[in-house]
């Protein structure tokens, strides 16, 4: 929450500081529309840029005991998917190695993400803690399996679940990324329309002037 509030206060303040600007030059440059819309945005980005960079160093600036925590899930989480990594070069099922390569590479971009926003280790935990340890024991053992000389109709059962509920893993495996990416979605889509409409009512405002020279 605290994330999705600073990013509208960040968005709200370079947009004002970006209409500012642009009226400003607008009116230093003799009524020409685009220096003035050229500097409005460059101050808009700019000024979004050294508050985002502020509000990193503000979420780093966590207590020592959590920055700990957090390095120590996701090391764990890290060592599982090196074991998944060495697992799936001794598959022998083109699908299993598909779904497998789909999986390692969904679970590396969770970690990844959580690493750049630790805060988002909360809607990861789960997952990490139990889906995937068990996720990588499984393939394990369907490798060690699946590459025994011999195969009894248990063991073929065994192997063919295996296949479905590691897909389904998977699917839920994407589904837990979009999860951690939500808030950078929304932040982006927020920024994307907050831009949109500072462009319709800078070009409004630089626009008018022009219509009252003109009469």
């Amino acid at each position: 929450m605290k994330q999705l509030l600073r990013t509208i206060w960040r968005w709200f303040v370079s947009w004002n500081v970006g209409i500012i600007v642009a009226v400003t030059v607008f009116i230093a440059a003799d009524f020409h529309v685009l220096p003035s819309l050229l500097s409005g945005m460059g101050a808009m980005w700019g000024v979004s840029a050294v508050m985002k960079r502020r509000h990193r160093r503000l979420a780093a600036d966590v207590p020592t005991e959590e920055q700990a925590y957090v390095r120590s899930q996701l090391g764990e989480a890290r060592a599982l998917w090196k074991r998944l990594r060495r697992a799936r070069y001794r598959l022998r099922s083109v699908a299993m190695w598909q779904t497998v390569s789909r999986l390692s590479a969904i679970v590396d971009r969770i970690i990844r993400a959580v690493e750049q926003q630790p805060h988002q280790l909360r809607l990861a935990q789960p997952f990490f803690l139990n889906e995937w340890p068990t996720a990588v024991e499984m393939v394990e053992k369907y490798v060690y399996l699946s590459q025994q000389p011999v195969q009894n109709a248990e063991m073929a059962a065994a192997l063919q679940q295996t296949e479905r509920l590691l897909g389904e893993l998977t699917e839920a495996a994407e589904r837990q990324l979009l999860e951690v990416l939500s808030n950078d979605v929304w932040s982006l889509h927020t920024g994307a329309k907050m831009l949109e409409q500072s462009l319709h009512q800078s070009s409004a405002r630089l626009h008018l002037p022009l219509s009252k020279k003109g009469e």
